[in-house]
């Protein structure tokens, strides 16, 4: 009787917790052409899968600047930005973002999310928009990853580099949602819940933060946000890095590192494996701020960012 009554249970467990694995699916759209004409923007064919990006040229009167060129973190899409196109391109520069495969408008290619997927997309992306001439690379969390690695390997096409507050090794992640169907599950009912409460942290104080959260939690409707973060989280691209910044290092390209100095996220002791691999780093800690840095302290950062590229 025990034992039926034990299976009964079991048997309403899991019927209970399929249906709710399905129910609470946000995935209701798609990210196709009608999508896309109706969003705006502009978009291009890459081997994996279309990206979002914006070209933004600097203001009428202004000589164009050498392109920059800026790489988002890890599930805020290229908006993170914003403060920062419109100083840069005010300043005379050429400003390319873009959303990177799995956030914002850009496809969910069903494969690996791991460095070389991201160091493809930002490759490919340079080579179809004809951008030949040196760059300046600026990256943000892992964004900052994918760019140590492009310089690394293309140092002939980066000029200066920028990392703020860039991920290098030891990333804490959750251990649960690397445990395949477990982590599956808990990403469908707690995932989008647990990185929509960190985004609200990283802006606190900030004043579009209602229309950023709105933007940020819509990215997580189109199907293939939640198998894109998962895969991220699963594979390398929260893994070691520190290759790429010994050779960034050793063929001495010029780089600013910017960190907030309550950032709990990127620690002092990856700062310090940074500044041992890349002696010659310039590096610019910013006090009362943490891993938001860009929303809570866009005025300094901009300041930061111009005065490196323009000393």
């Amino acid at each position: 009787m025990l034992k039926k009554i034990i299976s009964t249970l079991f048997v309403l467990f899991l019927t209970i917790s399929v249906s709710a694995y399905f129910l609470l699916n946000p995935e209701k759209k798609q990210l196709d052409k009608t999508t896309r004409i109706a969003l705006g923007g502009t978009y291009i064919q890459l081997a994996k899968g279309i990206t979002h990006y914006s070209l933004k040229r600097p203001l009428t009167g202004h000589t164009a600047e050498k392109p920059v060129v800026l790489i988002h973190g890890g599930t805020i899409p290229m908006w993170t930005w914003d403060e920062q196109v419109r100083a840069l391109t005010d300043a005379g520069f050429t400003v390319l973002t873009y959303d990177q495969y799995g956030r914002g408008y850009s496809d969910r290619p069903d494969t690996d999310y791991d460095q070389a997927l991201y160091l493809e997309q930002l490759a490919e992306l340079i080579k179809k928009l004809d951008i030949d001439q040196p760059f300046d690379l600026i990256g943000l969390s892992l964004g900052g990853g994918t760019a140590v690695n492009f310089a690394a390997q293309n140092p002939e096409k980066v000029d200066k580099l920028i990392l703020i507050s860039p991920v290098i090794c030891d990333f804490k992640t959750s251990t649960i949602f690397k445990i395949p169907v477990l982590g599956e599950f808990i990403a469908r009912v707690a995932g989008v819940g647990v990185i929509v409460k960190r985004f609200k942290h990283l802006l606190k104080d900030n004043d579009d933060l209602e229309k950023y959260t709105k933007l940020f939690i819509e990215q997580t409707t189109y199907k293939g946000f939640e198998r894109s973060i998962l895969s991220m989280v699963r594979n390398d691209a929260m893994g070691d890095y520190s290759s790429a910044y010994k050779k960034v290092g050793d063929l001495a390209i010029k780089t600013l590192l910017v960190r907030g100095t309550q950032d709990t996220e990127i620690t002092e002791d990856m700062i310090k494996k940074i500044k041992h691999l890349i002696p010659e780093i310039e590096y610019r800690p910013v006090d009362d701020t943490g891993h938001g840095i860009v929303f809570q302290k866009g005025d300094i950062v901009n300041k930061l960012i111009l005065d490196f590229l323009n000393p």
